[in-house]
């Protein structure tokens, strides 16, 4: 019964970590995003959606304008 437990708890806390990251702090891309869905700016100026691979080591920062 012990070792049931024991594998439980030890399958349940493994390789998963949450980290809780506040809104407006910029964080770090850790390996390339490909084919990622963004929004790009026409030569007008008006949102345009659009498909980028984003690079590893790029940061990424929230966008507080609508």
């Amino acid at each position: 019964m012990v070792v049931i437990i024991l594998i439980a708890f030890l399958l349940g806390c493994a390789g998963t970590r949450t980290i809780y990251v506040p809104d407006g702090t910029p964080v770090r891309i850790r390996e390339t995003i490909r084919n990622a869905p963004v929004w790009v700016l026409d030569k007008d100026g008006k949102p345009t959606p659009g498909v980028m691979d984003i690079p590893e080591g790029w940061y990424c920062l929230s966008d507080d304008k609508e």
